[in-house]
């Protein structure tokens, strides 16, 4: 499975009073991560997929030490006094105890902690301190990033790839919340299979142009060409299974509309083949 940095949906609280430091000892692999007692309803919120980011307090310093997923959605439950319940991970990057992160070097420095260091596990985009909660997450993965495993590097390599692709052909795109949602669009497309029926049918139909502005460029250029846009974005929705329903077929100055905020939102195929129509009205009008 490759990770993005959208993934990063959750900050966990951990301690062990008597080492000084929890799960240092934990570089690779599975182990079951602890709740307290009283968040035992938390436990099982995280989703299979989601990365949970965790901290702690080691000699002082409040410090990132694991990035981790759940493997299943299991809760267990152990013989332990305040800890008893747990959720097995698996290890996706660590930091060796001689390179820990210091929270407060990061831009989490700038966020309160209050409410977010009783061991639950809390959703950062909740986290009513934070007023980008994108861009903490694409800092919280530059900075594991030279410490993810080898099984999971190719999720780093995919991710700057598609960092690199987004900045080349989108420089607009200078806001990490718009930039990670391209990102992630453009990520989960990586399956590619239901994106070419969705072209392969159009091509048959002889539907192949533009759902918003009907260019096309089979009668321009002679090319069957066309790009895919997922009308509800994957980057806003837990992970589902796409239908042929669930995508448009855009040419790429509207489906870059379609990722570009307008008036604060992102607008929908409908309301941009509306702002075309009024547009090519205006300009008749106009003529």
């Amino acid at each position: 499975m490759t990770y993005l940095p959208s993934d990063i949906k959750w900050i966990k609280n951990v301690t062990n009073a008597q080492n000084g430091s929890a799960y240092m000892d934990k570089i690779r692999g599975e182990f079951t991560l602890h709740f307290p007692n009283q968040h035992k309803g938390n436990v099982t919120q995280p989703k299979i997929g989601d990365i949970i980011l965790i901290y702690q307090k080691i000699g002082g310093n409040n410090v990132f030490t694991h990035l981790v997923t759940p493997l299943d959605n299991e809760l267990l439950e152990e013989n332990r006094q305040n800890h008893k319940y747990g959720r097995r991970v698996n290890i996706l990057a660590y930091t060796p105890m001689q390179n820990i992160i210091n929270v407060r070097e990061t831009d989490w420095g700038n966020v309160n902690f209050q409410g977010i260091s009783q061991g639950n596990a809390c959703k950062i985009d909740n986290i009513g301190s934070v007023s980008e909660p994108d861009s903490l997450k694409e800092v919280s993965w530059n900075i594991f990033k030279q410490y993810f495993l080898a099984d999971y590097f190719d999720s780093v390599v995919t991710t700057d790839s598609l960092t690199a692709e987004v900045e080349r052909t989108s420089p607009e795109l200078s806001v990490s919340e718009g930039k990670q949602r391209l990102i992630t669009h453009l990520a989960r497309e990586r399956n590619r299979d239901i994106v070419n029926q969705k072209k392969s049918n159009a091509i048959h139909g002889k539907k192949l142009h533009c759902e918003v502005c009907g260019f096309s460029f089979i009668a321009r250029f002679d090319v069957e060409f066309i790009e895919c846009h997922h009308i509800e974005p994957i980057s806003e929705s837990d992970e589902r299974e796409t239908t042929l329903d669930d995508l448009a077929l855009v040419c790429p100055n509207c489906h870059r509309m379609l990722h570009r905020k307008i008036e604060g939102k992102f607008l929908t195929i409908k309301e941009l083949q509306d702002k075309v129509k009024e547009q090519t009205h205006n300009n008749v009008c106009s003529a």
